[in-house]
């Protein structure tokens, strides 16, 4: 996985990565799935969510304790360098009295054993080398104790608009070269009339190149990551007028390198998406790890959007 593009993500301070409510966390069916799964829990009940991002499924946890009078012992662990009390908006107020635990691994946790009576993860365990996280899983839980899981599906809505934008990032970083043609144009050293002349042509082929996609592309649904592009050329074009060729370079650059790491972030995403076929075999390693009432069923979110797989776990 490309971690530090996951950590610069959590840095700009979103709790989700999927569909969000007014208030940044899950809400509609997604909410309600977790509502419901704390539901059960005891008063004195201690939780722990892996791969926890900016803390969503944390934040819900305590909201759910807090409605019922009582009060959890709540973690959440990650293994980017995550800091939801200083970056989400509020952070210190909202996740009062969640433990948060940086770099730490789902498989490989420094928990004693039967530590949780719950463990959780919101498009998290997808993400891990499933067979050693599962083990670790049913190590921390205490016996009687329930996991759930919400995957990424193979088939959702969020993973073909992920397949889209990629195409749209090869579009721009790959067959164009938009960003780089840009660069080579605002920094020339030597301009002469020929030389300007021709990286001019070449940075107005791609940009035609990209406007010409822009239409099929919004058709599918998508043509954001084109927008974002041609807005930042128009910007970087504006900004050689004002400032030295060297500054606006290493905006052409920052601009091309916030492209790649979301880019990574897409790829990350569709890779690690489960099919039928990858639930069958999750559900095989949860069994081998000890798991039992082990069911899966799909996650939709605002009516009949697929957005995931739910995965109940039981330890016997």
């Amino acid at each position: 996985m490309s971690l530090d593009q996951w950590e610069t993500f959590y840095r700009g301070g979103a709790i989700v990565t999927g569909p969000a409510g007014p208030d940044g966390g899950y809400d509609l069916e997604l909410r309600a799935a977790w509502v419901e799964f704390f539901s059960t829990l005891p008063p004195s009940a201690s939780v722990l969510d892996i791969g926890t991002g900016n803390g969503a499924v944390p934040l819900i946890a305590k909201q759910a304790a807090q409605a019922q009078g009582y009060d959890w012992d709540i973690h959440g662990i990650d293994l980017a360098r995550i800091d939801p009390v200083r970056d989400v908006a509020n952070g210190a107020t909202r996740f009062a009295g969640i433990q948060f635990h940086a770099g730490v691994a789902a498989e490989k946790m420094p928990f004693e054993d039967a530590r949780f009576d719950a463990v959780t993860g919101h498009y998290a365990l997808e993400y891990s080398n499933t067979p050693a996280a599962l083990a670790e899983i049913f190590r921390v839980l205490k016996p009687g104790g329930d996991a759930q899981f919400i995957v990424h599906h193979a088939d959702s809505a969020l993973i073909g608009s992920a397949r889209h934008s990629l195409a749209e990032c090869d579009l721009v970083l790959r067959e164009t070269k938009l960003y780089r043609r840009l660069h080579k144009l605002v920094t020339m050293e030597q301009v002469t009339p020929g030389s300007t002349e021709h990286a001019t042509t070449e940075l107005r082929g791609a940009i035609q190149a990209i406007k010409q996609a822009i239409p099929q592309a919004r058709h599918a649904g998508g043509g954001r990551v084109l927008d974002v592009a041609l807005d930042a050329v128009q910007k970087l074009l504006g900004a050689r007028r004002q400032a030295p060729a060297a500054t606006v370079g290493l905006e052409v650059d920052r601009a091309e390198a916030d492209m790649r790491a979301s880019a990574r972030r897409l790829d990350d995403l569709v890779e690690h998406a489960c099919s039928e076929a990858r639930m069958d075999q999750l559900q095989a390693e949860a069994a081998a790890a000890g798991f039992t009432l082990i069911e899966r069923l799909p996650q939709f979110h605002a009516g009949n959007n697929l957005v995931g797989w739910q995965l109940l776990l039981h330890r016997p």
